[in-house]
């Protein structure tokens, strides 16, 4: 049912957007403060019928330490890294067997806090270098197109996922802990004025 609607695309969406969303499904990601520096990521896909959805990439966090690197309703973006080249900042786990390497926990991909969207709420990220980037632009796009590679690689069953979850909840009427309501969050996306 969900597919890419060309290329992987990753978006950033309109904040007073998010707002509105969050008001009605406290579920969805939302943080008033700093949307400059923590804007609204996610990666664009949508339905056959053409409605589309984003699925947020949430940066890495304390708590992915705990995470299995992939289940049912989210993924862990990471890269491979010698712990000697990482920052106290930065979040790792162990791979058992290996002393060299660690996994370097870089985002999340977070299937069942997916929102509807529409065009005129959200642009598309330039994820390529430009002479006039500052070094922080530099590493900020470093990342995302680690990110990118990533999930390259298992967008198919990425899609999969929110499928089956996107389906279960409309089949069954039933919003499971920590997911946003689609249903909801539709009727709220169906009806919101783009200015």
């Amino acid at each position: 049912m969900f597919k890419l609607s060309d290329n992987l695309k990753f978006i950033v969406i309109n904040q007073d957007y998010i707002k509105a969303l969050h008001d009605v499904c406290t579920e969805v990601y939302y943080k008033p403060l700093n949307y400059e520096n923590k804007p609204y990521l996610g990666i664009l896909i949508q339905t056959t019928n053409e409605r589309k959805y984003v699925i947020p990439l949430s940066s890495a966090k304390e708590k992915h330490r705990a995470w299995k690197d992939v289940d049912k309703e989210r993924y862990l973006i990471y890269e491979l890294a010698k712990i000697e080249k990482l920052t106290s900042t930065d979040i790792w786990k162990t791979i058992p067997d290996e002393s060299d390497y660690v996994k370097h926990i870089l985002s999340a991909i977070d299937i069942k806090k997916m929102i509807p969207v529409k065009d005129g709420l959200y642009h598309v990220v330039n994820l390529n270098p430009c002479a006039t980037d500052t070094e922080d632009v530099k590493k900020y796009k470093d990342l995302l197109n680690k990110e990118y590679s990533f999930c390259l690689k298992c967008m198919d069953d990425i899609m999969r996922k929110a499928d089956k979850i996107y389906e279960n909840q409309k089949q069954t009427g039933k919003v499971t802990k920590y997911a946003c309501d689609y249903t909801l969050l539709e009727s709220v996306c169906d009806t919101y004025s783009i200015t």
